[in-house]
Formats: C-alpha cells, structure tokens, sequence
C-alpha cells in the first residue's frame, strides 16, 4: 500500500476522531433523525440499556425499550465504563471501525480484480471521505459493527476461508437478523464445488453450533431469560414498532386494517426471501468467487429495501461496495456516477420532508413516504441495471472470444 493511501485512511480516522472531539452531541442529533436511528438500532436505546445495567436492572425485562442483542449491550457497557457519556475508548472505537472496513474493501478488490480494479488510493478516497460513510459513524449506528463483520465474512470468501466465513457470519446473523440469508448462497456455492450434501449439512452446523453458543451467553446475561429474542428477533419479524423509517413498511401498516395484519405480514417477510433461492441457482458457479461475491451483494440490496427498520448504514455497506465490479461498468446503462448523483439528491430530500413533516408540521407521511419510495426505486435500477451488466458480460465472455476484434452484439432486455 503506497504512501498517498496511507495518509487517506489516516486523515479519514483523525476527521472522525476530531468531530467526536469538537461536536459531541452530533450522534444525539443524528440520532433523532429516522435516517438514521430507528428503534432496532438506536444509539440512545444503547445508552439506555447501559444505564440499566450500571443500576442492576435486566434491560430486557423493563418494558420493550432495548432491542440490541444482549453480548453486543455488554460490550459497549464495558467500553463505555457503564457510563451514558461517550469517552475516549468510544470514540477511538468508532473512528477505527472505518479504517477496517475500508482496509477489508482494498483486500476484496485486490483478489477479486487485481490491477484491473481501482487503485486503493481510490477506495480509500471514496469510502473514507463518502458522505454516507461519515454520518453512519458520526451517529453511532450499531450497525457499523456488523459491516466490519460482513466485510471480514466477504474477504473469508474470497480468500477460500469457508469456515471461518460461516463462523463470522453467524455472529452477523446474532447482531442482525437478516445476515442469515446470505447463508444459502453459500451453501449452493459448496454444493457446486464439492456435490456432497453432506457438506452442506456440515456449513448449516457450523453455522447454528457458534450462534447456539451466543443465545446460550445471552441468556446467562439476560438473568436466565430468553425474552432477548423477542425483543431483538421477533420485533423485527412481527414488525411491533410501527414508526416512520426509509423502509417500505411503516405507511403501508399504519393504512391497512388490523384484519389483515397477519397476511400482509407474511407477504412482506417473504417477499425479501423469495430471490435469494432463484438468484444463487442462477448466477452462482462452483469455483467463481466473483459470482459468489455478487450474488451476495444483490441480496443485501434486496434486503436493503424489503427489512421493516432499514438506515443509512444498511446503505453505506450496499454502494461501498459497488467498486468490487468494475468489470461489469462498462456494459452498465447508467453510470455509477449518476446513480450516486440520484442517491445523493434523494438523501438529502429526505431529512428536509422529515423536518417539514415531524418538527414544523406543515406536510403529512405522504411527504417523507414519498422520498423514502424514490429512494427504493433508485435502489431499484442500479440493482437491476448491474444484473443485466452481469448477464451481458456472462454472454460476452460465453461466445466471443477475448482475442477476437469482432465488436460486441448489442443485447436487448425483453
């Protein structure tokens, strides 16, 4: 890594270090802001929990307030020294979770592309000094600890570390419920190299065995309860909090009748589920990471828009990302430019139509619902527009032959 890399990454963790200094009450602002805090993973329900502990009290058996995992509540207690204020160990915390994130996207693009991806100078620049990146760290989202264990599970990946792969993603899973996913597409990845069930059925066992293991510490931490998986689990399942977010599903709950809570609640539980299944059989081949990694990928950008309780963060590891696929830039109808550019316009809409809406009450839900579902819809066509790329470059590459001068066939998506 040369020198110019080196001082990015640097100057990045001393910005975020300084503003934690200089700005110390930006994580409560951002933290009211649905943007980026939600009930599943809000910093100020952490400090509750903490506040609860330092007192003697079981945080999961006062009510529904705290929904964060029970070991993940226990670490920020210990790093905070069971105080509310946010100290050095936090802040160090934070600025670094950054730096290994961005230092795990160098390591992927490396093995994935080598010289032909972009330089670490660049993704270095990006993610460091990327708007999104920032005010995920700056509010204290819980979330960023999951990045750097998805990040860490992708890099296992790709360097054929399966099993330590497995094992990291259970803890993700454990932090956030939606991670397990991805398992599946792992495991299809196994069977088409290995054609064994039974290695299959050996990656779904040493996928339950570590999280069998952390309900098990969980309950002792919980008072011999398993009330944590109601509040962390199942509150994402049932969708018990209704309140506005980025997601698709507070507005519609809030309009339907009661009658049909239960159906619709089915319908959207399922409808994030149903792609992971035909997605893997069709774009996953036995020994091609790159399909692997991006199959992936798209599934964390379903995910992004079909999870009840989705935040900036989901997004900061979704279009971080995004630099792994060079190869398919090309056969892209948008560039990533202007699909960031979209982004862009939408995220800053959205807290002007919360603020209109919550604090000056001069619009309605129809104005933050509004941006939310443009948000989704430009989600939407950068996902759709990278798959017909891969589906384009797996033609190319299937019937033209690299050293051919014969100039690319325009495909046409029916």
């Amino acid at each position: 890594m040369d020198g110019s890399t080196i001082a990015v990454l640097v100057a990045g963790v001393l910005l975020r270090f300084s503003v934690f200094l200089w700005i110390p009450n930006l994580a409560h602002v951002l933290d009211q802001f649905s943007l980026f805090s939600t009930p599943i993973n809000s910093y100020r329900t952490l400090n509750e929990g903490i506040y609860l502990l330092s007192n003697n009290l079981n945080p999961y058996q006062q009510g529904e307030i705290i929904h964060h995992p029970p070991l993940l509540l226990k670490f920020f207690a210990i790093l905070k020294n069971s105080q509310i204020e946010d100290n050095f160990n936090t802040n160090l915390f934070y600025s670094v979770l950054d730096l290994f994130i961005c230092l795990q996207l160098i390591k992927i693009s490396g093995l994935l592309n080598g010289k032909k991806g972009f330089s670490p100078f660049k993704i270095a620049c990006f993610y460091m000094f990327n708007p999104f990146t920032l005010l995920t760290t700056f509010a204290r989202s819980t979330y960023l600890t999951n990045n750097l264990i998805l990040i860490s599970t992708f890099s296992c990946l790709m360097k054929n570390q399966v099993d330590v792969a497995i094992v990291l993603l259970s803890l993700s899973t454990y932090l956030t419920y939606y991670s397990w996913y991805l398992l599946i597409p792992i495991c299809y990845s196994i069977y088409q190299e290995k054609k064994k069930v039974k290695s299959v059925i050996s990656a779904v066992l040493l996928f339950l065995a570590p999280i069998g293991v952390l309900f098990g510490v969980s309950y002792n931490l919980s008072n011999n309860s398993f009330n944590f998986i109601n509040l962390c689990y199942v509150t994402l399942i049932k969708f018990k909090k209704i309140t506005p977010n980025l997601g698709l599903w507070w507005y519609f709950f809030t309009e339907i009748f009661e009658f049909f809570n239960d159906f619709y609640l089915s319908v959207f539980n399922l409808y994030g589920f149903i792609f992971i299944f035909p997605l893997s059989i069709r774009f996953i081949t036995a020994g091609n990471k790159m399909n692997l990694l991006f199959v992936i990928w798209i599934i964390i950008g379903i995910t992004n828009f079909s999870k009840p309780y989705p935040v900036f963060s989901d997004y900061s590891l979704f279009y971080s990302s995004v630099f792994l696929f060079k190869p398919y830039y090309k056969f892209l109808k948008f560039s990533p430019v202007v699909s960031y550019v979209a982004l862009f316009v939408v995220f800053l809409q959205a807290p002007t139509f919360y603020v209109v809406w919550m604090i000056l009450n001069s619009g309605n839900a129809n104005f933050f619902y509004a941006i939310s579902l443009a948000l989704n819809l430009v989600q939407t066509v950068i996902l759709s527009d990278f798959l017909w790329a891969f589906l384009q470059a797996e033609y190319y590459n299937t019937h033209i032959s690299k050293d051919s001068e014969e100039q690319y066939p325009k495909l046409t998506q029916l």
